[in-house]
């Protein structure tokens, strides 16, 4: 059984006149990590809201646990799931203490009190500083605890490493992944920080205005997605005469950045090879490259291939 099915899933905002949420669907198989990208704007936080019961769905379908959400009717599948919200709506005069005390009677379960010390010891939190004071980075950790209070068998969590600082975002994923391992439940992850995405997650969904644009295993997206290539040159003029290569010969490339001699661009794999040749048997304006790198795809590279737009012939990205 799937954690989460979703299935033609379509929402209006502003009486119908902006389909924030475009037919779409998706599985979350039970005990996965799934990550969901997307920019501001793209339908994530809509597709979340949906699927929580919080906004009625103007068609599709939409199922936790194998039970069918209706917001209509009395969610009780909530209670087995931990969620963050993008934006943190807290109670400014309440403790930290006096939060998770007020939200385990509206989830009704029993919480692990040894669990919720743990945490805001590697948190470093404060539970008995009131809300208003707290600063982002507190208040986000307090979002954290809320999400994992409880041993949810499903965590949804939408830029839960916003305003943390980076020590702070390693051990939030240490403690995911712990609490993942405990009790086999599985993450549904809305991010922008497509590098923790990239390590943390094992499947990826990206969305683009509202549609679904890929569906698939890291490793398999990257294996099959642009390869990175930083060239140096001698000269200037040796760049532009590789520049004139690349758009001539080169079609699918895309410019990432230059620079008087640095040259970056993508390159789909089945080029790469070809690309080597050029690199290495040529001499360009006279002299040959002075030095040159090609890494693996990235999450982040492959993003930017879905929410290009503009792209011309050997071109920068618009």
């Amino acid at each position: 059984m799937n954690a989460i099915e979703v299935k033609n899933l379509i929402k209006y905002y502003d009486k119908g006149k902006i389909k924030a949420v475009d037919d779409i669907s998706f599985e979350v198989p039970r005990g996965s990590r799934f990550g969901y990208l997307g920019p501001n704007g793209a339908g994530k936080t809509t597709t979340i809201r949906c699927i929580l019961g919080f906004l009625n769905a103007d068609a599709g379908d939409i199922t936790i646990l194998g039970e069918k959400i209706n917001p209509k009717k009395d969610v009780k599948i909530r209670n087995h799931i931990g969620y963050l919200p993008g934006e943190l709506g807290l109670y400014k005069n309440m403790t930290a203490n006096d939060l998770i005390n007020y939200f385990a009677k509206l989830y009704d379960i029993e919480i692990d009190w040894n669990f919720v010390k743990e945490v805001t010891e590697r948190l470093k939190l404060d539970m008995n500083r009131k809300l208003g004071v707290l600063s982002k980075g507190n208040k986000q950790k307090v979002g954290v605890l809320s999400a994992l209070m409880g041993k949810f068998d499903v965590l949804i969590m939408d830029e839960p490493t916003s305003g943390l600082d980076p020590l702070m975002q390693l051990e939030f994923y240490r403690i995911v992944s712990e609490r993942q391992k405990e009790s086999k439940c599985t993450v549904f992850l809305c991010s922008h920080v497509l590098a923790e995405v990239e390590k943390f997650c094992d499947r990826v969904a990206i969305i683009k205005k509202g549609k679904i644009a890929e569906i698939s295993d890291v490793n398999d997206l990257k294996a099959k997605n642009l390869k990175h290539i930083e060239l140096i040159f001698e000269t200037p003029g040796s760049m532009e005469a590789f520049k004139s290569l690349l758009e001539t010969e080169y079609s699918e490339s895309i410019i990432k950045y230059e620079f008087q001699t640095q040259l970056e661009f993508l390159l789909p794999p089945h080029q790469a090879r070809k690309i080597l040749c050029e690199i290495s048997e040529r001499d360009w304006g006279g002299v040959p490259v002075k030095d040159f790198s090609i890494r693996h795809s990235t999450l982040e590279n492959i993003f930017m291939q879905y929410y290009e737009e503009g792209k011309s012939k050997g071109g920068k990205i618009a």
